[in-house]
C-alpha cells in the first residue's frame, strides 16, 4: 500500500485543508484519511511536498503517431521567414535521412505570407523525401523527391489538400517500419506525460478505408506507460469490428481546416472566393452513421465549419436520440456554431470533442479566425459556455500535434477564452478533462475522479489550477498510472 501525504488533492471540484493525505492499494484509490494514518510496516509514504494532485488528466484527440514521429523532425513553428525555414531543412538534409518531416509551418507568421515552393525545396533538400506540412495538418508540400515517390497523386498543384493532403501523407507515414511506429508512440507517450496526462485517445488509420498498424499498436499497449486509447480512424466498418474496437473515426472527415479554406461554411470566407468544401453528401453520412450505430460502434468525425458540423450531427440526429446519448457519438473539433446550431446539437445529444488552444491561438477580433472569417463569425467558434449553458457535455483535447500536449495550456485557454462569454470556470475547464473524458469512454465509474474504488491515475503539478496561473510556467511534477509512479521530473 501507498499514502501519499502533504498534498492538496482536487477532490469534488476543489481542494480544501482536510484531506491532506491518499491512500492506494494496488492499482486502487482505498481512502482518503482527514489525518496521517498510524504507521503500517508495509506502508510506502511518498512525500508530495505540497504539490497539487488531480485526476489523472485525458486528452480525447491526438494524433501520436505523427506526433511522436515529428518529435525527431524539424519542427517550424518559431519561424519568421521562408529563409529561416530553408536554414532549418538545409541543416536537417545533411543529417541525412531517407524522409524528412517538417511540421507546425504556418505561412499566415512569416514575412512571406507563402509556403515554400517546390524549387526552393528541392535547392535545400535534394537527396531525401522531404514532407513539410502546415499546422492544422490540412495541407502540406513535398519535394520533388518524395512527390515522385507517391503514387496515384494527381494534382497538378504543388500545395496539396483535402484527399491529395491525406493521400501525401499517409503513402509516406506507411512506408515506416514496425520499429519506428513503436518508436514514435513511446515518444508521444513521454510527451503526454511531460504534458500532465495519464491517458490519451489517438487516431489510428489512413482517414480512408484503411486501419494501418491499429493492431499492433492494440498488441504492444502494455508496453506504454501512458493509457492510449485507439480509433480505427477509418470508414472500414467490418476492419473496426474484426479488430475489436468499439468506435469507429476520429479525423474521417466531413470537411477540412479553416486555414485551408476547406472547412465547410454556410456562407463565403471574408478572405476567400469559396465556402470550403463538404467532403461527403448528406446520404453518404446518413448511411455511414446508421451502419456503424447498427453494429454498436461510437461514431467520430472531424466537422470544423457550421455547414459540416450541421451535416453531421443531422446524421445524429436520424438516430434515436437516448442511444447516441448513450453511445457518445462525437463531433470532432465542432468549431463554428451560432446559436441554433448549438440548439440543435443538444437536441441530437451529439458530444462536441474540443480544443480550448485553437482559441488561444487563433481566437480575438483581430486573430486568425477573423481574418479568415470576419469578427461575427469568428465570435462563433469554439462556444465552449455556450455548450455548457445548453447542457451539452464537452469533452477536451489537444489535437496534437497541432497544439502541445500541455494540461496546463488547455485550461488556460478554456478558462481565458478572447469572448469573455464562452470562459468557463475552473472547475468545468477540469472536468473536461478529467470526469467528461472518462464518460466518453464509458470509464466513468473508475476514472476521472479522486475517490474510493477509482483506479489511482494521478496528475501530480505544482500548480493550483483554480486559481490564477502562468500556463507556460506549470509543470508536471508526477504521474501515477494505475498506482504506480511512471513519470517524475527530472
Amino acid at each position: 500500500m501507498k499514502l501519499l501525504h502533504n498534498a492538496h488533492f482536487y477532490i469534488d471540484g476543489g481542494f480544501n485543508n482536510i484531506f491532506t493525505s491518499l491512500l492506494i492499494d494496488g492499482d486502487r484509490i482505498v481512502n482518503i484519511p482527514s489525518n496521517p494514518l498510524p504507521g503500517f510496516p508495509d506502508l510506502e509514504r511518498i512525500d508530495l511536498k505540497g504539490a497539487y494532485v488531480y485526476p489523472g488528466f485525458i486528452d480525447a484527440h491526438t494524433h501520436s503517431f505523427s506526433g511522436g514521429l515529428y518529435q525527431d523532425g524539424v519542427d517550424l513553428s518559431a519561424c519568421s521567414s521562408l529563409d529561416e525555414i530553408l536554414n532549418l531543412l538545409s541543416e536537417a538534409a545533411k543529417q541525412g535521412g531517407e524522409i524528412i518531416f517538417a511540421w507546425r509551418f504556418d505561412e499566415g507568421k512569416i514575412r512571406e505570407k507563402r509556403f515554400p515552393n517546390v524549387k526552393e525545396l528541392d535547392a535545400v533538400c535534394p537527396d531525401s523525401k522531404l514532407l513539410l506540412r502546415r499546422i492544422d495538418g490540412h495541407s502540406c508540400i513535398l519535394n520533388s523527391k518524395a512527390r515522385q515517390s507517391v503514387t496515384g497523386l494527381n494534382s497538378p498543384e504543388e500545395v496539396l489538400t483535402g484527399a491529395d493532403n491525406d493521400h501525401a501523407v499517409n503513402w509516406l507515414q506507411d512506408s515506416c517500419s514496425e520499429e519506428t511506429i513503436l518508436k514514435a508512440y513511446h515518444a508521444a507517450a513521454r510527451a503526454a506525460l511531460r504534458g500532465g496526462f495519464t491517458r490519451i485517445h489517438t487516431m489510428v488509420g489512413d482517414a480512408e478505408h484503411s486501419n494501418q498498424h491499429y493492431k499492433l499498436l492494440r498488441d504492444h499497449l502494455n508496453d506504454f506507460p501512458v493509457a492510449f486509447e485507439p480509433y480505427p480512424q477509418s470508414f472500414d466498418i467490418r476492419g473496426a469490428l474484426e479488430l475489436g474496437a468499439t468506435r469507429i473515426g476520429g479525423c474521417i472527415l466531413a470537411d477540412g481546416s479553416i486555414g485551408s479554406h476547406t472547412a465547410g461554411l454556410s456562407k463565403k470566407y471574408a478572405d476567400a472566393a469559396t465556402s470550403g468544401n463538404l467532403y461527403h453528401s448528406d446520404l453518404f453520412w446518413r448511411e455511414f452513421a446508421a451502419e456503424a450505430h447498427s453494429h454498436g460502434l461510437q461514431i467520430c468525425v472531424h466537422c470544423i465549419g457550421d455547414a459540416a458540423i450541421r451535416q453531421i450531427n443531422s446524421a445524429y440526429a436520424h438516430l434515436d436520440k437516448d442511444e447516441v446519448r448513450a453511445r457518445r457519438h462525437q463531433l470532432i473539433h465542432c468549431e463554428m456554431t451560432p446559436d441554433p446550431l448549438v440548439a440543435e446539437i443538444a437536441a441530437s445529444g451529439a458530444v462536441p470533442v474540443m480544443q480550448p488552444a485553437f482559441d488561444l491561438l487563433w481566437g480575438g477580433d483581430d486573430g486568425f479566425y477573423a481574418q479568415r472569417l470576419g469578427v461575427e463569425r469568428a465570435r462563433q467558434m469554439n462556444r465552449f459556455a455556450s455548450f455548457y449553458k445548453a447542457e451539452v457535455r464537452i469533452c477536451g483535447s489537444s489535437d496534437w500535434y497541432v497544439t502541445p500536449l500541455n494540461i496546463g495550456m488547455s485550461l488556460h485557454a478554456a478558462m481565458n477564452h478572447h469572448n469573455q462569454d464562452e470562459r468557463l470556470r475552473f472547475y468545468e475547464a477540469i472536468e473536461m478533462y478529467t470526469d467528461n473524458n472518462a464518460w466518453l469512454a464509458q470509464e466513468q465509474s473508475v476514472l476521472g475522479k479522486i475517490a474510493p474504488g477509482f483506479v489511482a491515475d494521478l496528475s501530480v503539478m505544482d500548480t493550483d489550477f483554480t486559481a490564477p496561473f502562468d500556463y507556460q510556467a506549470s509543470k508536471t511534477l508526477l504521474i501515477f498510472r494505475n498506482g504506480n509512479i511512471v513519470y517524475a521530473a527530472g
